[in-house]
């Protein structure tokens, strides 16, 4: 069984869908003989070639990618899909991808009839892109009504989306897994005698409601460290400026695994503080629940409270409301019985989450 996975970007650029496919490629293979993998992507760094890495029965077909807008690859034309389509059994698209999707509704009548999958990540109504939702939508329904399968990664997902409700029947919720390099730690014990270590992993994006994060430790006694890159980046930098809270917040860019997992050890307190539903599901709650670490998120119309529950291994606040993440950061890092508590419940929830279940779940669906 020949399958292809279509996504926008892929490893090694560091994203929440772009683990995901990794995830659940080489998840597969692990466990199975029964598949070979293709993944067809943008290239996350400007080129203007194709390159084609092959391991491990993973072919990863990465397409020439010469402008971006924003996060987006400017890619109109994917010269090597139609015989990708031809070459593999089971076609498996991870929405949303615009004009990936604009490619793939030319190429419907050429599937024939191979199996075709789409992972539905996100919704856009709440999200920067929800301008273009009234010539995008239409689009997607006629790739809906083609699907034999759409998965979401949460019942909220589902819930949340207005497009997705007529095809019910043919919706499954299959939930994402953290890497299994994030083997499950012991539970957290309250760090006596020191400062709390707060952290944040992610795209630094508006979505991503850090700055929301940065007024909250404004008057709080704690340290922050902020993994990741994006467009908003020097704006954040300017607010920590601003707020004269320089000797509490660091900055690290392009991390390595090794030292993601170094901080993620070193840390006491995770915080998801996203605004939109942009945030689907948030992977790196799981990475840090994996590490003991409870968890502050956001009460999106997604997956992010799902993954860690409200007064069990953590605490969920409003979205844009800097006065409530302070309140929760307080509650939970003056209180240890509660800490430890919620650092115990952390570790218990994310094994519903391993890299095997999700495979499994797929690997079924493919067959």
């Amino acid at each position: 069984m020949k399958i292809l996975n279509i996504v926008k970007y892929y490893d090694p650029c560091q994203g929440g869908m772009e683990s995901v496919v990794k995830n659940i490629v080489e998840g597969i293979v692990a466990i199975s003989n029964e598949a070979d993998f293709t993944v067809y992507s943008n290239n996350h760094l400007r080129n203007f070639s194709k390159e084609t890495k092959q391991f491990n029965r993973i072919t990863v077909v990465k397409e020439a990618t010469p402008f971006y807008l924003k996060s987006q690859p400017l890619n109109l034309r994917y010269p090597s899909l139609k015989k990708l389509i031809k070459d593999h059994d089971v076609i498996h698209h991870h929405y949303p991808f615009p004009t990936m999707e604009l490619t793939l509704l030319r190429y419907l009548k050429k599937m024939g009839d191979k199996k075709f999958i789409i992972t539905w990540h996100a919704n856009i109504k709440n999200s920067r892109w929800s301008w273009i939702g009234n010539v995008y939508n239409p689009m997607i329904e006629k790739l809906l009504e083609r699907a034999d399968a759409i998965v979401v990664t949460s019942p909220q997902l589902f819930e949340a989306s207005d497009i997705l409700r007529k095809y019910k029947h043919k919706v499954t919720v299959i939930p994402l897994s953290f890497d299994p390099k994030y083997s499950l730690a012991e539970s957290k014990k309250y760090p006596e005698n020191r400062v709390f270590k707060l952290l944040f992993v992610g795209k630094l994006r508006k979505y991503k409601g850090v700055e929301y994060l940065l007024k909250a430790i404004e008057t709080l006694k704690v340290n922050l460290t902020v993994v990741g890159n994006g467009e908003e980046h020097s704006n954040l930098e300017e607010l920590v400026n601003g707020l004269n809270i320089k000797d509490k917040v660091c900055f690290i860019d392009n991390a390595s695994d090794e030292k993601l997992a170094e901080v993620y050890r070193s840390s006491d307190l995770f915080i998801l503080p996203s605004i939109n539903e942009a945030e689907a599901f948030g992977v790196v709650q799981l990475e840090a629940m994996a590490n003991g670490l409870p968890v502050i998120n956001t009460s999106l119309d997604s997956g992010v409270p799902f993954v860690s529950l409200h007064n069990y291994s953590g605490i969920t606040v409003e979205p844009k409301n800097a006065e409530a993440l302070q309140l929760a950061i307080e509650k939970i890092i003056t209180d240890k019985p509660l800490y430890e508590l919620f650092s115990s419940n952390a570790l218990e929830r994310v094994k519903l989450f391993s890299r095997e279940k999700m495979s499994e779940a797929y690997l079924s669906l493919y067959k």
